[in-house]
């Protein structure tokens, strides 16, 4: 090949074969450096500057690999795919506002790229401005009303505002343009539960699992609305099913958790506890229960243990160490408590209202209500 070049050095294919061959013995930047020789011989500098960032992103440098496929964009900008590809590498390196701006700018002078509106919807929405999220999928829409995963990311957004019945009306708009998909029926009923409208809720639930009853969410949401309706003892083998088939879900075994301890099943959610925290060291409300749930069974000295090593990783949790000082206190340990109460305040003066849900006699603990005064002075 390098012989080759030499005879034809305006032969474009000659560097794209080297550029792959480099590319396939991992020496990337030598593959860079053979497609940008490309360049002034190419008959298509959009594919060799998308080339140049895939290269890129094999070295794991996304700044690069962003700046060549906006090289790729200025020669294409209907490229459609490149669009999505950049979108991906702003979106893995969290660079969303950045995204935001390069795509608002793009817009201005290519006005009717819907994806590039669909993409610059899905950076708002990550960012949680759902309105504007929402302002950007109807551009895609309006350029084509045929795009069904704008119908369903308005949906998400609109439930991100709590707007469960405009969620709903653009879920179920999605199965005029596309089939019917079991997540997107799981949305509508967790609409639908979040409505209070239990029986609709399972209507779709169950829908979602005739159309894949491998989807572990439709088995949860069955089983959080059994919950719901007090019936633990049937929820908890749709857990169980969910749990087997997503088992890294801390939420499902969470709220599986939550229904053992309600029912006294204390070493069941003291296992499901154990779980979370050991894969998750910051899931506070699991520390919480799973400490609850040792003091139920094993007594305040072991929950104890059990806040502290919580404590070792979240030391900024001001609900752990309330908890903490609730546990002690409740072991007899008064001044203590209080010390760990005083160092809880500091942290956040408003979750004391934790500390009382859990021991509503502070309340008429005079030494307590003054310790309230003094730091709700503070705030």
């Amino acid at each position: 090949l390098n012989h080759m070049e030499l005879l034809e050095p305006t032969n474009e294919e000659i560097y794209a074969t080297k550029a792959e061959i480099y590319s396939l013995m991992n020496k990337y930047e030598l593959a860079i450096k053979e497609h940008k020789k490309s360049l002034p011989y190419s008959e298509n500098q959009e594919e060799v500057y998308a080339n140049i960032a895939f290269e890129y992103e094999n070295l794991n440098d996304y700044p690069s690999a962003i700046k060549n496929l906006k090289k790729a964009l200025d020669i294409n900008p209907d490229s459609e795919n490149m669009i999505h590809e950049i979108a991906f590498f702003f979106e893995i390196t969290n660079r969303e506002e950045e995204a935001i701006e390069f795509f608002t700018e793009f817009l201005d002078n290519n006005p009717y790229a819907k994806v590039a509106w669909f993409n610059l919807g899905i950076f708002y929405n990550t960012l949680e401005l759902y309105e504007k999220a929402i302002e950007a999928y109807e551009f895609t829409l309006a350029i084509d009303e045929t795009f069904s995963s704008a119908y369903f990311n308005i949906a998400n957004s609109y439930s991100g505002l709590n707007h469960y019945k405009k969620s709903i009306r653009y879920y179920k708009e999605t199965f005029k343009y596309e089939a019917e998909e079991a997540i997107t029926h799981y949305y509508i009923g967790e609409c639908y539960e979040n409505l209070d409208d239990i029986p609709q809720a399972l209507v779709h639930f169950n829908k979602s699992l005739e159309l894949d009853d491998k989807l572990a969410e439709g088995w949860a949401g069955i089983g959080r609305v059994f919950i719901k309706q007090g019936r633990d003892k049937t929820a908890v083998k749709y857990y169980e099913r969910a749990i087997e088939l997503m088992p890294l879900n801390n939420d499902f075994k969470y709220e599986l958790g939550v229904s053992y301890l309600k029912r006294s099943a204390h070493e069941k959610a003291e296992k499901l506890f154990s779980e979370i925290v050991e894969s998750d060291v910051h899931y506070i409300e699991a520390w919480m229960n799973y400490s609850n749930s040792v003091s139920l069974s094993k007594g305040y000295e072991k929950a104890i243990e059990v806040i502290e090593k919580a404590l070792d990783k979240n030391k900024d949790e001001a609900s752990l160490w309330y908890r903490l000082a609730a546990y002690l206190y409740k072991s007899g340990k008064v001044q203590q408590s209080y010390y760990y109460i005083e160092t809880a305040l500091k942290i956040d003066f408003e979750k004391h209202h934790e500390l009382i849900e859990f021991m509503p006699e502070l309340n008429l603990e005079s030494r307590f209500i003054e310790l309230l005064g003094i730091y709700k002075g503070t705030e």
